[in-house]
């Protein structure tokens, strides 16, 4: 369930905030003018004001920011597994308690990417928390139906 609660966050964190809502793009890629238009739009829907758009950027930056020394340390952890692993002999405890390191440290970042989500909120007025409520179960709808076939084609 955690996992799921972790991917689900990521990618709506991912999809409104980070690149296709406030970020540049590329210059001249098609990448960069479909997060321009997908930023514009998103902005355009929200009617989102210049002073919530950059207050949002700035939430962004430090929060990608704070992603990077998250993520960093579970790598970090998910490789200290490794290497007790790579021993002779380790004991149930010891590999437990870096399991537990690893999901706790997953866990950080999935409270970051809540509070990230909840600072962006509480930006908002009141009709465009409506939106972003409607954007988000689309979002949540999307991602099931995507998930949903990608199961059906591995099966069939």
């Amino acid at each position: 369930m955690r996992p799921k609660m972790i991917f689900f966050a990521a990618v709506l964190t991912a999809f409104l905030i980070s690149g296709n809502l406030f970020s540049q793009g590329f210059p001249g890629g098609d990448k960069g003018k479909n997060e321009m238009r997908n930023r514009d739009l998103i902005k355009e829907k929200l009617n989102l004001s210049d002073e919530q758009v950059g207050k949002i950027e700035a939430l962004q930056l430090s929060h990608r920011k704070e992603m990077i020394n998250l993520k960093a340390d579970v790598e970090l952890k998910e490789v200290e597994l490794d290497e007790l692993k790579s021993t002779i002999n380790f004991s149930r405890d010891a590999y437990l308690n870096k399991v537990k390191e690893i999901i706790a440290a997953k866990d950080k970042i999935a409270i970051a990417l809540a509070n990230h989500r909840m600072d962006i909120y509480q930006i908002l007025d009141d009709n465009q928390k409506k939106e972003w409520n409607k954007m988000s179960r689309m979002m949540h709808d999307n991602k099931h139906q995507m998930m949903r076939k990608m199961r059906d084609r591995d099966f069939n």
